[in-house]
């Protein structure tokens, strides 16, 4: 049973949060309702409340979108984003979860070692796994290729620590029923062991989902063919092209980030979970 002093705690953090929440909310509201204007009307409402009003629904009001799909390659872009996405999700499912489940379930010589040096390349900075990519993609003849820009992000080590924790606390009673009924460890991985981990699953998939989503670097350094661009590359072209309104800048800025925050709407619970599950258990 809380205290009133508890409850009067827990109520200004509730408080406290919503203030914040209007805060940065605030970027995103000023941002949805000027996409729908002109230029002339975002200028006109910059010091006024109005800049965070759209403006009433007529023949114009969607002309900043439609500019946007009919005069670039935008849909183009984020096609391409959401195949590579949909892509990398299934392989790094199948690779990452492969890895953790040996690392948790397989005992070989110097696993624990192998357990370290994946933990050790989670802290390598981004930029130096890149230019080892990169040099090696080069070298092989596959810079401006799917497959080049796909095989370097399959593996990652963050995902195989998240599955080797979770799939620490599976009963080894379990596998060993399966044994029985002649289950060899790759289908029992499929059919029992993936199952009951749904929550890493889609955990995994949220983050390699948002990882593509919002990665520029990478295939701003592998690919130069426009027919193979990704999103975010789709939109720093749009944008620095100096025909493009503020209007419709704001437009293709609301269009990418749309698929994030749906994302996160409906799969916050399970990416909280999956994540604080990593920590339930030492190997």
């Amino acid at each position: 049973m809380l205290t009133k002093r508890q409850k009067s705690i827990n109520w200004v953090c509730v408080i406290l949060m919503l203030i914040l929440s209007v805060f940065f909310l605030f970027p995103v509201v000023w941002m949805l309702a000027n996409s729908f204007k002109p230029d002339a009307a975002i200028a006109a409402d910059m010091n006024a409340m109005s800049a965070f009003i759209p403006p009433a629904l007529s023949s114009s009001f969607f002309d900043n979108y439609i500019s946007i799909i009919t005069n670039t390659a935008f849909l183009r872009y984020m096609g391409n984003t959401l195949f590579y996405a949909a892509v990398l999700i299934v392989l790094g499912i199948i690779v990452n979860g492969l890895a953790g489940y040996a690392l948790a379930k397989i005992d070989f010589p110097f696993r624990e070692r192998w357990v370290l040096v994946i933990m050790m390349l989670m802290i390598i900075p981004t930029e130096t796994i890149i230019t080892i990519h990169f040099l090696i993609i080069a070298k092989t003849g596959l810079l401006n290729t799917v497959i080049g820009y796909i095989l370097p992000m399959i593996v990652n080590p963050f995902n195989i620590f998240l599955f080797r924790q979770v799939f620490l606390s599976l009963p080894d009673d379990v596998y060993e029923a399966a044994q029985l009924d002649f289950c060899s460890p790759v289908k029992y991985f499929f059919t029992m062991v993936l199952p009951m981990s749904k929550t890493v699953v889609a955990t995994v998939s949220v983050f390699t989902f948002l990882n593509v989503w919002n990665d520029y670097l990478w295939p701003s350094l592998v690919f130069t063919s426009s027919d193979l661009l990704t999103a975010q590359i789709g939109l720093n072209s749009i944008t620095a092209n100096e025909n493009t309104t503020m209007g419709q800048t704001l437009a293709v800025i609301t269009l990418i980030t749309i698929p994030v925050i749906i994302i996160y709407s409906c799969f916050s619970k399970q990416i909280v979970e999956g994540v604080t599950h990593t920590g339930t258990k030492e190997g």
